[in-house]
C-alpha cells in the first residue's frame, strides 16, 4: 500500500521526521476486548526527538465527541420536521441522501463515543503517563493540533506553534508528495501503554 507521508521539520536545526509512525492500528487488551490506542505525533524526552505518543483519553476528549454525535442527532431532526408527511405509513417519502448519510454519521459516532468512553474505564487505574510509542518513555507532549495537506504538494512548510525542546526553532509541517510503501500491522498493548505480543482473536 502506497501512503502520502508529512515531513516535520525545525527551522533552526537539522532535525526532520515522517509521520509514519502513526500509522497502523494499535489498541489495549482489555480483557477479550481490543480498545483502539490513539497515537498522534510529539516531542519525547527520553529519545529527544518527535515521535508517536500515545494519547490518553480524557474528559474533553469524550465531550468533543458528545458534541459532534449531538450536531449531528440536531441536523438529522430539523431534516425530520421539515420532511412532508403523509396520511398513510406506505407511501413515505423516501429518505434523501443526506438523511441517509447523517443516519450513518450519527451511529458511527455513537460507537466511537461508546468505545472512547469504555477505554476511559478501563485506563482509570492508570498510574503511568502517556508513553513515547518508539521507546516506551513517559511525560511526553502530543503537538499543537493542526492540519496535514497531503494534497497541496507545492505549498510551504507550515509551523505549528511547537517549539523545538533545547533548540528553540520552531516546527514545521509539509506534504511535498513523497509516498511510502508500507505493510501496516496491529500492535498489543497493556493498559499501562506497554507493548505486548499480539493477541490472537
Amino acid at each position: 500500500m502506497s501512503m502520502p507521508v508529512a515531513t516535520y521539520q525545525c527551522t533552526a536545526c537539522e532535525l526532520s521526521c515522517w509521520d509514519a509512525g502513526t500509522w497502523g492500528y494499535r489498541y489495549y487488551v482489555y480483557g477479550e476486548t481490543k480498545l483502539r490506542l490513539r497515537a498522534a505525533m510529539g516531542w519525547c524526552p527520553s529519545c529527544m526527538d518527535l515521535n508517536a505518543v500515545e494519547v490518553l483519553p480524557d474528559a474533553s476528549g469524550e465531550l468533543l465527541l458528545q458534541r459532534k454525535l449531538q450536531a449531528f442527532q440536531a441536523e438529522l431532526d430539523v431534516i425530520i420536521a421539515v420532511t412532508p408527511k403523509k396520511r398513510f405509513w406506505l407511501f413515505q417519502p423516501r429518505k434523501s441522501t443526506r438523511q441517509r448519510c447523517l443516519e450513518g454519521e450519527i451511529e458511527s459516532a455513537a460507537e466511537s463515543l461508546a468505545e472512547y468512553q469504555l477505554t476511559r474505564t478501563a485506563l482509570s487505574a492508570r498510574q503511568s503517563q502517556a508513553r513515547c510509542l518508539r521507546c516506551g518513555a513517559e511525560g511526553c507532549s502530543v503537538l499543537p493540533p493542526h492540519e496535514v495537506d497531503y494534497v497541496g504538494t507545492d505549498a510551504s512548510p507550515v509551523p505549528i506553534a511547537f517549539v523545538h525542546p533545547g533548540c528553540g526553532g520552531q516546527i514545521t509541517i509539509a506534504c511535498d508528495g513523497m509516498r511510502l510503501n508500507v505493510s501496516l500491522t496491529d500492535k498489543a498493548y497493556d493498559l499501562e501503554g506497554r507493548q505486548v505480543n499480539e493477541i490472537e482473536p
